[in-house]
């Protein structure tokens, strides 16, 4: 018995069926993005202390005050 071409690619789902599953999936996939902006915005908020414990580590180990490296900086620009 010949089988139909197609009819298992044929969606089941009416078209309203389908637009409520895909307006689903994009608030899902917008959650995810508010998430990892959360967690990028904190990410960067420790790298950037992180630099400062750096910084501040190689002020100290330098022997120098704050204000001679300070100077430098501003010589150098």
């Amino acid at each position: 018995m010949p089988r139909t071409k197609g009819s298992k690619n044929k969606s089941t789902l009416t078209v309203d069926e389908r637009i409520v599953q895909v307006t689903a999936e994009i608030e899902a996939l917008q959650e995810q993005i508010k998430e990892k902006k959360a967690l990028l915005k904190r990410l960067n908020g420790e790298k950037s202390e992180e630099d400062k414990k750096r910084l501040m580590a190689a002020v100290l180990a330098s022997d120098k005050t704050v204000d001679e490296i300070i100077g430098m900086i501003s010589k150098s620009k």
